[in-house]
């Protein structure tokens, strides 16, 4: 995948945008709730896999179990028009087809804009979303709590696991202490995430 999956043309990134406000309140932000669609099935993993090459494989299962085209990788944090189009006329969003590679995966989130590698996914994203192109799932990930939140409908998805999902319970006590100071997560946290979290 070249850089032409990067979204650049604003009627594409609109279009993009719909899929985005239809499955998020995103403007929400963890412990909240971020899904608007009622998911019956939410698995954790650490936000750092998501970020690498290795995680393609896992996305690639996902397009092909719902039998999606496409999916998009949104980073909502910085915002997509006031900082990232403003500075290099381009969108933090790309298209990622079926057929894509890990390694072309990779090149996604390590290649920032040629005047500013600094700004690429893997170094300057806070908030991103991977969305499905038939809204039959959706992730959430933030990087200040170290976690993604995979949201999914089990019937669709049944007897399908991964080594790198986590319950909820399981990241509130692996991997959200690493976030916190002195490791502790504070109850007021543990407690909206569960609320907001556990499968159904």
């Amino acid at each position: 995948m070249s850089k032409n999956n990067v979204i650049k043309d604003k009627k594409h990134f609109e279009e993009a945008l719909r899929l985005v406000t239809k499955m998020f309140n995103y403007e929400q932000r963890l412990p909240n709730q971020v899904y608007k669609v009622p998911f019956e099935k939410t698995v954790v993993f650490d936000f750092d896999h998501a970020l690498s090459r290795h995680f393609w494989s896992e996305l690639e299962e996902l397009i092909g179990f719902f039998g999606d085209s496409f999916a998009i990788i949104a980073v909502l944090d910085p915002y997509p028009v006031d900082y990232y189009y403003n500075e290099f006329s381009e969108y933090n969003w790309c298209v990622l087809q079926k057929g894509t590679t890990a390694d072309e995966y990779w090149s996604i989130l390590e290649q920032g804009p040629e005047e500013s590698p600094a700004d690429s996914i893997l170094i300057n994203s806070e908030v991103i979303v991977w969305i499905s192109s038939k809204m039959k799932w959706a992730i959430w990930g933030e990087r200040s709590y170290g976690i993604c939140v995979l949201g999914l409908n089990d019937g669709d998805i049944s007897g399908y696991e991964s080594e790198s999902w986590f319950t909820m319970d399981q990241a509130i006590s692996e991997l959200l202490p690493l976030n916190f100071r002195n490791c502790t997560v504070p109850e007021e946290i543990t407690s909206m995430l569960l609320k907001c979290y556990k499968s159904n």
